[in-house]
């Protein structure tokens, strides 16, 4: 298949990084589109990689220069990652911020999209978007599991799947959504829009210092690197037809976050960790009180053939920690 453009929203949180690598390194030109200009250390890398990278400064918010952008080179694919992920702080001090970003934002790309008559738009979404339905017992299941969304962030992303499909219809778009669950990995860090980073940033991040930390629960969860949700964004641009609308984006393997702080203990022995109890209460923030159930890679395996590289946690963790030994000094606890 011919390399082609694509146009990237989000590109420069550490999904769509992860993403824009991805795509670069395969040979195709990656358009990142954002408010502020990427660290300077993120240009320099990918810009050595086989497509071209270009940055364009902007707004979703702002269709008419989404509209120029895509005009001026030609996009072929649009990947809509661009979101604020609150904490309870930040969802009560801009609820209205949120919204717009995550809901009206979205609506303005894929406008563009269908008036530059893009080839194929892809949502970034979450598994956020089940709410509370996302810890029910056994796997989620598309058209089964019924989303039950409370924070403005659920909402939010439910709604953002809404858009996405009822504008695919209303403008007969190759539009489909990533339905993202629990991610972490390379280039992870603090950029004003997360509330928080996930819990194999802070542990990692906590080993790396020699500190001790205490854990709010095993947390036993479908944990899926950026690499792998980069994989799969390619392959879902990749694919000659694809016969779903919403396709989950996981590693269709769970393990627990004690397996990986036994890990992080064998490589930094001045790390110790802990259950919290009634007497003692996590150390590391966290945003829900229990975990995700697993979603299903069956839709992506039948439509792509993909399967994610790190599933098991001894993989995972040892293509974090190459990564991190190749960018010393990027976590910040």
């Amino acid at each position: 298949m011919a390399k082609r453009t694509v146009f990237l929203t989000g590109g420069t949180g550490f999904v769509g990084m992860n993403i824009a690598q991805r795509l670069l390194t395969e040979g195709w030109n990656v358009i990142l589109y954002a408010r502020r200009t990427p660290e300077l250390l993120f240009m320099e890398e990918l810009e050595k990689l086989r497509g071209r990278l270009i940055f364009e400064a902007g707004d979703v918010l702002d269709q008419k220069h989404v509209e120029e952008v895509l005009e001026k080179y030609q996009v072929d694919d649009f990947v809509h990652g661009a979101a604020i992920t609150p904490d309870y702080e930040m969802e009560k001090k801009n609820p209205a911020q949120i919204l717009e970003v995550n809901c009206l934002g979205l609506l303005h790309s894929m406008l563009a999209a269908a008036n530059k008559e893009i080839k194929r738009f892809l949502y970034l979404g979450s598994i956020s978007a089940y709410g509370s339905t996302a810890f029910q017992e056994g796997m989620l299941e598309e058209g089964v599991s019924c989303g039950n969304p409370h924070s403005l962030y659920e909402i939010s992303k439910f709604t953002g799947e809404r858009i996405v499909l009822r504008l695919k219809e209303l403008y007969g778009m190759d539009a489909y959504v990533a339905r993202i669950g629990d991610v972490y990995g390379p280039w992870e860090r603090y950029t004003g829009v997360r509330g928080h980073m996930s819990l194999i940033y802070q542990t990692t991040a906590a080993a790396m210092e020699g500190k001790q930390i205490t854990l709010p629960r095993p947390c036993i969860q479908d944990w899926v690197s950026g690499p792998d949700i980069a994989g799969e964004v390619l392959a879902i641009l990749q694919a000659e037809k694809l016969t779903y609308d919403i396709y989950p984006f996981c590693s269709g393997e769970r393990w627990s976050l004690l397996d990986w702080c036994q890990l992080l203990k064998e490589r930094y022995p001045g790390f110790s960790y802990e259950l919290a109890t009634e007497q003692k209460e996590a150390s590391i923030q966290v945003n829900q009180s229990r975990d995700n159930a697993p979603m299903g890679l069956v839709r992506l395996l039948e439509d792509t053939g993909y399967k994610p590289m790190h599933r098991d946690v001894k993989s995972a963790f040892e293509c974090y920690m190459q990564w991190l030994d190749s960018h010393e000094g990027f976590l910040k606890s």
